[in-house]
């Protein structure tokens, strides 16, 4: 994780109830996809704005089929680090 996804995780996880792994996955996600120049604000009202009122594992799922090389095959597996 660079330190824009770092602080966007951080922010994520005070907003959001889940997992570390999650709100990783929602931060490179969220990094990737806001324009360049982007803040922190804009790159989490992306995640708020596309979760809704539903499950950030669910969202997390979805991402990661959406471009699957830029996480990993195994991210669910193994220790959260």
């Amino acid at each position: 994780m660079n330190r824009f996804e770092d602080a966007i995780a951080r922010e994520l996880s005070v907003r959001l109830r889940a997992r570390t792994r999650t709100v990783r996955v929602l931060a490179r996600w969220s990094a990737a996809v806001v324009p360049p120049g982007a803040l922190v604000g804009d790159a989490v009202r992306v995640v708020v704005e596309r979760l809704g009122d539903g499950d950030p594992d669910v969202l997390a799922a979805e991402v990661m089929a959406e471009a699957p090389d830029r996480f990993g095959r195994h991210w669910q597996s193994g220790p959260a680090h």
